[in-house]
């Protein structure tokens, strides 16, 4: 299940309107607990810790993945939005029409793409939450891949990749134009990645912040859509969203060699 071609009908639009530049990104403002999400131009990997879970985890299947997705009771003040629930790994790549290939990088790093990051299994949950001008947009979807390797690759190659896309369109049944910008949050799980992007999908506009984390051999996609960039809540959904899964399936968190 794409999240790049999941839930445009029901995300909030930015009240200010978007150019393709730099202002799009500026138009959608800070957002909640935004002080740490600032752009910076580097971000390094960080290895998984001796306290992280472990690397080695075997693959979930779809109905273990299930029952590790947060639900709506996980989250003070989280609805759940059932209009966008779904399941099954990403197979049909996506190409950006502009912006060159590491924006097709980009893309298909964000999707879990099967046939780069050996997604095996996937599951999507959507939600809603207050924000400060009407509903925020909530997906979160747990990928399982057939390696811990294989899951890495989705952070590492999101990472590279936004860092050099700062501007980008493709196809979703429409055009859709992304502006893009990483930015420095503390690392979730294993290893994370959060980018923020201005989007522009017909003559909507909506402000979007993803953060991307991984749990041995999970990949775990958050995106929140809203006026603003709500990266507050982005990290709340991602704490809760790595506890679940850790608890939900012991193995996930081993740090047993």
């Amino acid at each position: 299940m794409d999240l790049l071609r999941a839930g445009r009908a029901g995300r909030a639009v930015c009240a200010a309107a978007f150019v393709l530049s730099a202002g799009a990104l500026s138009a959608c403002g800070g957002g909640s607990g935004s002080s740490a999400g600032t752009a910076r131009t580097s971000e390094p990997s960080v290895a998984a810790s001796s306290s992280a879970p472990a690397a080695h985890a075997k693959p979930l299947t779809e109905g273990r993945l299930k029952a590790a997705v947060i639900t709506a009771a996980d989250v003070p003040g989280l609805r759940a939005d059932t209009s966008e629930d779904g399941s099954g790994a990403e197979t049909q790549r996506i190409t950006a029409t502009s912006g060159g290939p590491v924006c097709t990088e980009f893309l298909n790093a964000m999707s879990a793409y099967a046939g780069t990051y050996g997604s095996s299994a996937a599951v999507v949950r959507g939600f809603t939450v207050q924000g400060s001008n009407g509903p925020v947009s909530i997906l979160v979807s747990l990928v399982s891949h057939t390696s811990a390797a294989g899951a890495q690759r989705v952070i590492g190659d999101t990472r590279k990749s936004a860092k050099g896309c700062a501007h980008l369109t493709y196809d979703n049944g429409g055009s859709t134009r992304m502006n893009l910008a990483p930015l420095s949050l503390p690392v979730m799980g294993d290893d994370s990645t959060v980018t923020r992007a201005g989007v522009i999908t017909g003559k909507q506009g909506t402000c979007v912040i993803t953060g991307l984390v991984r749990v041995g051999t999970v990949s775990l996609n958050i995106m929140v859509s809203g006026d603003r960039y709500y990266s507050g809540e982005l990290q709340t959904i991602a704490k809760a969203s790595v506890s679940k899964l850790e608890k939900a399936d012991p193995q996930v968190g081993s740090t047993a060699s």
